[in-house]
This record gives structure tokens, C-alpha cells and sequence, in this order.
């Protein structure tokens, strides 16, 4: 075989370029314009990695490798002819023209559908499946719930024998009984308890079935129909997302066998400003079928395209028209006819595939078939379409091939990305709106090459294009946003230029204005929001600010685009009609494109069928029937997953109606009940408002003075308190100061104000004694016994705390206090109290009248009646005839005011 003269392509200028790998950095020659992620994909298919070669050295020991077989194997005539080929094969890949591709394993080939065997052997495969999938299902709540068994025993304290009595441990015999009602035998239960302080061990796996991954093949006609077979497979597809459908029994046959080895050649990299290279490209695809029938071996090859849909959309033509239609069908048939004319060569030196010779005449049948049809396309290429494949015709009636299907579209991610993002498969495009990466490593967005070309073509206003599509990249003069209304609810020059440097970055304007961008502290200083708000994902900064969904909306079309060319009002409506194919196709258009290519391609491409998670088998049917009537040649049913919330709305059980019958009355059974409760408190503070209600009360005890300073909610709830001291030290001051501080907190959390009371009271240490200037308290053991006993007295009522007789200072503290009998009491009246006394005007801010009082309020005043004090003296402070002594100390029984100074003596 002599490899002509033509050049493949023109190797592009390579420029030094460093690569950040996982373990080190590498520098590599490429071409200057491709970005580092495509550099980086041709580096991972190259495996091995060589300084400074181009692409690091993966091309060029591929293209080496290959030319040394042809030479072997008598390809190629001379070591001339093998290097030319090298050098040829070496320029695709440099320009990026084409790339190797992976292969494909072969699945389990199955009978048709419409055979007894096929039936018999799926519906038991599928029985096993779900007995697989019931069986750890059950195996798996069933081992939770002994696990819930032995942790029952572990977590009860007391006596162990007690612990691992059902009938003791009310817990125990919970978990007991739910994994009975799972089908746990009593045993298997029994034997969960008496290893409960055992290390836990998983339940062995049972070892999985081989998946069940197959291919079937059936007639379009039955499919298109939905019989018996045809429903049978649907089912099998909806439950399983694994049976390949092949409508005849040579595709069947083809993608039982797999690919060993493939290529893919991006078509869009042909056009130039005379149109489409057909020469240049049958050359290339030529080139490739060679390099591809000496690589294969004894595995199957296959060659694909790239970047169809671009050359469409260059061109001008919507995937959805008919011209779209019949020119991609002719890029795929120009492709058979130059491939299998390589493969027909290669079959004169290396001799043809057996499988050909079984089916010689049908193989041609079906070649003279295609170039009748491709001589009818309605496309500039259909005449060279149709030339390309009578020369493939004329040689494989000489020669015969070596592979007779080794066209046909598939998708392959990492080769797209080896090509520059020009998607592998039978109409792929890349999206209009593209990036394009800058000298200094930025992504920017731009529109794609193709895009580009058939904008330019058509004379459309580009500047308009980019405004509809890119947007403005700012947000100064948005019609709903823009710098004058942002400064206007606070934001500065400075967050703002920050968020429009992240507008490109974050995708969006809400995340452009993001607490992490513009900055928390701004956030809670300058607009007032909470350090709880701006800790929240999904806390929204414009929102906040008072702009409405719609003005976020508009800002963001204005300043980032709309993110696609198929509604931009400056193009003419078959442009706009071009760019919604390649935008938002849809399904039916997919499926229509794809049976315009398979009807010249050698091999199908099995087209994946969405089925929504909820449908039922007949709905796959349905979908099956469809797909097939399209014109497709292979299918596989794809069943969503459930979404991971997803969960039954089962409706209450009904309550049993009572029955009316008549039964004896029974004595009810009295059985003792273990009733557990679990009570959860809110664990998020509860803040005070800014101006708030509360008292301060000033006392003193064992002569140190204490002022007591209180804090409450609008309910009158206590919320925090404040110890202040004088004459302490400033070690105690501060103890004091932060005690107050901590209990403050704890009550704002939640916990209950009776707690503290509980902990605290009765606590001794000094500062003790004598407490005065408290109508309630007047002896208490420690300044902490004080607070909380006022707190009780006054907060939650306690009255139990409060004592009158510091005369009887001891560990409680607790006095007999006065006692006014029944008779004393009559019809005494309690004298009105101002309500100034208890409102305070500041707080109200003079709302509450000068001459509002309490009616009743305290004790009575009950004129002459015989009682302790009425022969002592008066008491300076409150004016009381109650002045007597006790022991060395004045004490007034009215107020409680204490002086040193003599006073007469009590009465017994």
C-alpha cells in the first residue's frame, strides 16, 4: 500500500507549556491555542510521559507503532512508505484533527425476544435479580434490628442478669419484638442478647450474580407493535436499565462482539473559507481506517465523527430541518466509503474477515443499496458521498474487507476532550456559548468557533449577539440593579467592584453577592443582618437588601446574558432555529437524526430511552414502540433513580369503629407501666430585645452591699441578671461579674430559671449574715443564696424562700415571720399604692398616667390591732411603730431596716 502525498494537515507552531500534575510538574510542547485541560486529556491517553515532546510523546509512539506493523505485515512497501504514513498519522493528532479512542465490551448475546428460549432464560434471571435485591434488603433492616437488641442490653445500667430480662429491661423488649415483626426467630433474638457485649460483626455478603447486561434482538415490526416479546423486553428494561435491544439480528451479532480499538475524526475541522475539504477529509478518514485495521488484531474496530453538528451549524442548517438531516447523513456516508476502501486494501495484503465471506453478497447488497440512497440526499456532498461508497463497493467485490462495520457513531467523552471539546457522536456540537482560555490561564466565556462562523456568515450584528448571549459583564446602567439603587441600600464602590470581579467566576449574581464575597462583617454591620443568617448556604445578600426575584432576574440577564443565541431577536429566524437544535433538542429530533445516520452506517448506536422513576411497565412499552417506529436500530431503556427523599404518602390507618355488641362488664387490670419521656429543648438562643423591662434591687448582707440588676423578656420571663459589689476585691467582682454572665446565658438557651434556684440556694460562704434593704429576705448563708432566693421570690413565686427573722441565722435560714390572725384581718382595707412604684416611667416613655394605682398590694394596715412592735419606737426609715431589739441589733419588723443604736426590748 503506498500512502499518497497529500498532507494530512499542517502541524501547528508548538510553544513550551508547564502542567501541574497530581505528583509533579511537566513541561510539554503544544500548539499555543489549546487550552491546559486539553493538553492534559492528550497527556492522560498517553500514559508514559516524555519532557518536553510534543503532547508527551503519545502521538508520536502511537503513529510508530502502527507504521512498524504495516511494515511487518507487508502493508507498506519500504520504510518510506512507513514513515510517510507515521508522519501522516502524527499531523491529526498534532492539529487535533484525530484522536484514538477506547473500545467497548462485548455483552451477553440472548435469543430473540419472540423464541421461548429468550423468555424462559430472562424471566428466570430476573426472578434471581430480585430475590438478590429483596434478600439484602431484608437482610439488612433485619441485622439493624438485632443490632437495636444487644444495644438495648448495653446501654442499661444495674444489675447484668436484669439488664437481659425482657421483661425487666422495657427497652429490650421493645427492640425484641420489632425484630420479630422482621422474622427474626426467637432463638436468633436470644442469641443477639447473650452476645450484646461482643464485638459487632458485619453479616457476610452473599457473592453477587454475574449483572444482568445482555443484548436481544427483535423485529422493528414486533417492537413497533408492543407483542408479547416486545413487552417482555420493555419490562426487563424498566426494571433492569440492562437489556440492549437490537431490531435486527446483525446488529444483534455486531454489538455482541464489542470493539477492541477505535478512532474519531472531528469533522468541523475540515471547513475553510471554500467550504467543506472533501479531498483532505476522505484522506484523513482514509488514513485512519488503515491505521485501524492493523491495530484492531482479531477485536473489532470502529470509527467515529466528531463535531457534525458544528459543521451543520456553521453552515447555517438547524439539526432539525431536512437539509441538516441529509447533510450529516452524507458527512457519515463520505466516511463509510472512504473507511471500508481502506479496510478493502488492507483485506489485498492481510486477506479478508471470514465473517465477510459468510455474507459476501449481502454486505455488497447493502453498500449498493447506500450509494443509491446517498446519491438522493439533498446536500452538496451526496454526489462524492455517493462516489465514495461505489469505489468501497468495486473493492470489496476485488479484495473483499477485512471489516465490514467499522463505521458507526458512539459517544466518548475523553476523545472530545482531546479534540477541543467537539462532541464524538452522530450530530454532536459543542454549545454555542463556549470558553476560551487566555495567555495568562483565564477562563473566559465566548461564543464557539462555529457559532462564530454562523454569525458572521449571516451579517448579524456580533456586538448584539454577544449582549444577548454574554451579557455586559457589569451591572452599571441595569435596568432593575445598578450601581446608583446597590449604593442606595448601603453597599459601597468596594463590595460592589468585588462582586462584579465575581460575577464570571460564581455563575450568577446571587452567589456574586455571597457573605464569603463581599464580606460577613459587612453584611451584619452595615445592612443589620444576624451572624446566624450570614452562617446559612442559602442566605441570599440581594434579598436581604429588599430586591425582589424579578429585579435579581433582569440584573443577572443584563450583566451575564441569557446564555444562548436560540432566542436573540438580531438573528433571522432559520438562524434561531439553527441554534435552538444544538441548544434545547429535543427528544423525537434526536431520535430522528440518529436513523438518518444509521441508515449508512455499518454499526448502530444503541440510543439511551429516559423513563421517569414512577412509570409503569406499560409507559416503557410505549416509549419502546416509539423509539423503534422512529427508525433506530438499537435501544436500551433507562430508568430514573428515585429521588433520595422520595417516600410513599401513605394515608392514616383508620381507627376501628367500636363494636356495639354487648359485652360483660370486666373489672379493669391494674399492670404497672414503664412510661418513658424525652423531653428536647431548643438549643438556640432566645435574645433579649434592645429595651427591656426588669428591677434593681439593693440590699446588703453581712454589711457587704449587693446590687441586684434583672432583665426580662416582653412576657416578663427573666432573661439575665446582673451582680454588681462594692468593696470586694477584683478577683471577686469579676467571679461575681462572669457568674452572672454564664447564668444569663444558660437562661436565654432555655434551661429553667427553677434549676439555678435549686442549685444554688443554701450555698454558704462569706459574705453571710443579715440581709437589709429586702422586704423578702433577710438572712441569707452566701451573696449566691441571696440572688437566687430573690429570684425565686420574685420570678416563680417561691414564697418558701423568703424569711423575716434574722434573728434565727442558720443553715436554711428560714424564719417564722409575722402572723396576722383572721380577726385582725376583718374588714381591714389595704391601702392604695401608686403604680409609679412599680412601672417604670423611662421604660414606658410616659405613657402610663400619673394617677393610676394598685388597689391592693402587700399586707394590710391595720389600725390599733395588738401586735409585736406597736410599744417600740419609730422606725426612721419607714415611720413605723416596730422599732425593737434583738440581741445587739435595732430591727424594724415593718421594713427590716437593722441599726446598732439601743432600742427597746421586745416583748415575749
Amino acid at each position: 500500500m503506498r500512502t499518497t502525498a497529500k498532507a494530512a494537515g499542517l502541524v501547528p507552531a508548538m510553544e513550551w507549556r508547564d502542567l501541574e500534575r497530581a505528583d509533579s510538574v511537566v513541561v510539554v510542547s503544544a500548539p499555543p491555542a489549546w487550552s491546559d485541560a486539553r493538553v492534559e486529556a492528550w497527556l492522560d491517553w498517553a500514559g508514559e510521559i516524555e519532557p518536553k515532546a510534543p503532547l508527551g510523546g503519545g502521538p508520536a509512539r502511537y503513529a510508530e507503532r502502527i507504521a512498524k506493523i504495516g511494515l511487518s505485515r507487508g502493508v507498506f512497501g519500504d520504510k518510506a512508505d512507513a514513515a510517510a504514513f507515521k508522519d501522516a498519522l502524527l499531523a491529526t493528532m498534532l492539529s487535533g484533527i484525530a484522536t484514538p479512542a477506547g473500545g467497548q465490551a462485548g455483552l451477553d448475546l440472548l435469543p430473540e425476544i419472540v423464541e421461548f428460549e429468550f423468555q424462559s432464560t430472562v424471566k428466570d434471571r430476573l426472578a434471581r435479580r430480585r430475590g438478590r435485591i429483596l434478600a439484602a434488603q431484608a437482610a439488612a433492616r433485619l441485622d439493624a434490628s438485632l443490632a437495636q437488641v444487644a444495644d438495648a442490653v448495653r446501654r442499661c445500667s444495674g444489675d447484668i442478669r436484669a439488664c437481659m430480662d425482657v421483661r425487666k429491661n422495657p427497652a429490650l423488649a421493645r427492640a425484641a419484638r420489632k425484630a420479630r415483626e422482621l422474622g427474626a426467630d426467637d432463638r436468633t433474638i436470644l442469641d443477639a442478647i447473650a452476645t450484646a457485649d461482643a464485638p459487632r460483626v458485619a453479616p457476610l455478603e452473599a457473592v453477587p450474580e454475574p449483572e444482568l447486561a445482555m443484548i436481544a434482538s427483535a423485529t422493528r415490526q414486533s417492537v413497533a407493535a408492543g407483542d408479547e416479546g416486545a413487552s417482555l423486553a420493555a419490562q426487563v428494561g424498566w426494571e433492569t436499565s440492562a437489556l440492549t435491544l437490537a431490531l435486527s439480528p446483525n446488529d444483534a451479532e455486531l454489538l455482541s462482539r464489542g470493539v477492541g480499538v477505535g478512532a474519531a475524526i472531528d469533522a468541523s475541522a475540515f471547513l475553510d473559507a471554500d467550504g467543506f475539504d472533501v479531498e483532505r477529509f476522505t484522506y484523513v478518514c482514509h488514513l485512519w481506517g488503515t491505521a485501524l485495521e492493523l491495530d484492531r488484531g482479531e477485536a473489532p474496530a470502529r470509527l467515529a465523527l466528531a463535531g457534525v453538528g458544528d459543521c451543520l451549524l456553521s453552515l447555517g442548517y438547524a439539526q432539525t430541518s431536512v437539509e441538516g438531516r441529509d447533510g450529516a447523513a452524507a458527512l457519515w456516508a463520505l466516511t463509510v466509503g472512504a473507511a471500508l476502501s481502506a479496510s478493502a486494501e488492507a483485506a489485498a495484503v492481510l486477506g479478508q474477515d471470514p465473517v465477510f465471506a459468510q455474507d459476501k453478497q449481502g454486505v455488497l447488497k447493502t453498500l449498493a443499496e447506500r450509494r443509491v440512497r446517498a446519491a438522493a440526499l439533498r446536500s452538496a456532498l451526496s454526489t462524492e458521498a455517493a462516489a465514495a461508497l461505489a469505489t468501497a463497493h468495486a473493492l470489496a467485490r476485488k479484495h473483499g474487507l477485512r471489516s465490514a462495520a467499522m463505521v458507526g457513531p458512539f459517544e466518548d467523552a475523553e476523545a472530545t476532550l482531546r479534540l477541543g471539546g467537539s462532541p464524538v457522536g452522530a450530530a454532536g456540537a459543542q454549545s454555542p456559548i463556549s470558553v476560551s482560555q487566555t495567555a495568562d490561564g483565564f477562563l473566559l466565556p465566548t461564543f464557539s468557533p462555529a457559532a462564530f462562523e454562523a454569525l458572521s456568515t449571516e451579517g448579524v450584528d456580533l456586538d448584539a449577539a454577544r449582549r444577548h448571549a454574554l451579557g455586559h459583564g457589569s451591572l452599571a446602567e441595569s435596568p432593575a440593579i445598578d450601581h446608583v439603587m446597590l449604593q442606595a441600600r448601603g453597599f459601597t464602590a468596594h463590595e460592589i467592584e468585588k462582586a462584579e470581579n465575581a460575577l464570571r467566576d460564581h455563575h450568577g449574581l446571587r452567589d456574586a453577592f455571597a457573605p464569603a464575597v463581599v464580606g460577613a462583617g459587612f453584611l451584619r454591620d452595615v445592612l443589620g443582618a444576624s451572624a446566624e443568617d450570614v452562617a446559612r448556604r442559602d442566605f441570599d445578600t440581594l434579598a436581604f437588601a429588599d430586591f425582589s426575584a424579578t429585579e435579581i432576574a433582569v440584573a443577572e440577564r443584563h450583566a451575564l446574558g441569557a446564555g444562548r443565541l436560540g432566542d436573540c431577536d438580531a438573528l433571522n429566524p432559520e438562524l434561531r432555529e439553527a441554534f435552538q437544535s444544538v441548544e434545547a433538542p429535543t427528544f423525537a429530533d434526536r431520535l430522528a437524526m440518529l436513523a438518518a445516520v444509521e441508515s449508512f452506517a455499518c454499526r448502530p448506536s444503541p440510543v439511551t430511552i429516559p423513563v421517569a422513576f414512577d412509570s409503569r411497565p406499560a409507559d416503557a412499552v410505549r416509549a419502546q414502540a416509539a423509539a423503534a417506529r422512529a427508525g433506530i436500530r438499537a435501544l436500551r431503556l433507562q430508568r430514573a433513580e428515585a429521588p433520595a427523599d422520595f417516600k410513599l404518602d401513605l394515608p392514616e390507618e383508620p381507627a376501628p369503629e367500636p363494636t356495639r355488641a354487648a359485652t360483660p362488664a370486666r373489672e379493669p387490670v391494674v399492670t404497672e407501666r414503664v412510661v418513658e419521656k424525652i423531653v428536647e429543648r431548643d438549643r438556640s438562643r432566645r435574645r433579649l430585645p434592645d429595651r427591656r423591662k426588669g428591677y434593681i434591687q439593693k440590699a446588703a448582707v453581712g454589711g457587704h452591699k449587693v446590687y441586684l440588676h434583672t432583665g426580662e423578656y416582653e412576657d416578663g420571663e427573666l432573661g439575665e441578671l446582673f451582680i454588681d459589689m462594692h468593696k470586694e476585691g477584683a478577683a471577686f467582682r469579676s467571679l461575681m461579674n462572669n457568674f452572672a454572665i454564664a447564668v444569663s446565658l444558660g437562661l436565654q438557651h432555655g434551661v429553667p430559671l427553677d434549676e439555678f434556684v435549686e442549685a444554688f440556694v443554701y450555698t454558704k460562704f462569706e459574705p453571710a449574715g443579715p440581709v437589709t434593704g429586702n422586704d423578702s429576705i433577710k438572712s441569707a448563708t452566701s451573696i449566691l443564696d441571696y440572688v437566687f432566693r430573690e429570684l425565686g421570690v420574685s420570678y416563680l413565686g417561691r414564697d418558701d424562700l423568703a424569711n423575716g427573722d434574722p434573728g434565727e441565722f442558720n443553715a436554711d435560714g428560714l424564719g417564722a415571720g409575722k402572723h396576722l390572725d383572721d380577726e385582725t384581718l376583718g374588714d381591714a382595707e389595704p391601702d392604695p399604692v401608686p403604680a409609679s412604684r412599680f412601672i417604670s416611667k423611662g421604660f414606658s416613655r410616659g405613657a402610663t398616667p400619673d394617677n393610676l394605682v394598685f388597689a391592693s398590694f402587700g399586707r394590710p394596715r391595720v389600725e390599733g390591732a395588738d401586735r409585736p412592735g406597736n410599744e417600740g419606737e419609730m422606725c426612721p426609715a419607714c415611720g413605723d411603730l416596730s422599732l425593737v431589739r434583738r440581741g445587739g441589733m435595732t430591727v424594724c419588723d415593718t421594713c427590716g431596716a437593722q441599726s446598732d443604736r439601743p432600742g427597746p426590748v421586745a416583748s415575749s
